[in-house]
């Protein structure tokens, strides 16, 4: 049970609001995490831990996208369809990814390991096509480098090393011809400082 497993996050999730309600996206994903999809069960433990009725949070979990219901890949592939990926390869590289993986969209492979999806913008119209895994964004994913991205996934969930479905730990990632993934560096430069008036 969550409460059980997840007891100091939930203490933390819990400390930052003063209305148990403002708890429950940050709960909803917590259990994501945790289980992997929100069945029916995960919805009710989550309603009886923040002491609300279980519609309020069946309300919740059904209204957003990134929330799923149903049993989804270890790895959520999303690939952006709009319109700078698509004149970039988007849909050549979501056939790619169907061929490859032998699935259709919005379904899993057989041994759980990826799911494809369809997205609409994910606002890095600057390095299409872009390819979210487990909402982390790989960019200028082409075709040609689908083969040794997927092998690159696969050992990392073979190591255990599979990103959260939430997000929480996601960063962003250039993909080498090899498949292999390079993280990508912000530099953001040094904040100006205010002047010191004289007294």
């Amino acid at each position: 049970m969550l409460q059980e497993k997840c007891t100091s996050e939930i203490e933390t999730i819990l400390s930052r609001y003063s209305s148990r309600r403002s708890a429950v996206i940050p709960m909803l994903h917590l259990a994501q995490d945790e289980y992997g999809h929100l069945d029916d069960n995960a919805i009710r433990e989550i309603a009886t831990i923040l002491d609300l009725p279980a519609t309020d949070i069946f309300e919740v979990a059904g209204f957003y996208t990134l929330f799923h219901r149903h049993p989804v890949g270890k790895w959520m592939l999303q690939v952006c369809d709009d319109a700078p990926c698509c004149y970039c390869g988007a849909e050549e590289l979501i056939a790619t990814l169907k061929e490859k993986l032998g699935i259709n969209e919005e379904e899993t492979t057989p041994d759980g390991l990826f799911t494809i999806q369809r997205v609409k913008c994910l606002a890095a119209c600057d390095r299409p096509p872009v390819l979210q895994a487990n909402m982390a964004y790989l960019y200028e994913v082409t075709p040609e480098k689908v083969d040794g991205l997927l092998r690159v996934l696969r050992e990392y969930a073979e190591r255990g090393d599979v990103w959260k479905l939430s997000g929480s730990d996601a960063e962003d990632y250039e993909v080498n011809p090899d498949g292999s993934l390079r993280m990508v560096e912000r530099n953001l430069g040094e904040m100006p400082t205010a002047p010191v008036a004289e007294q």
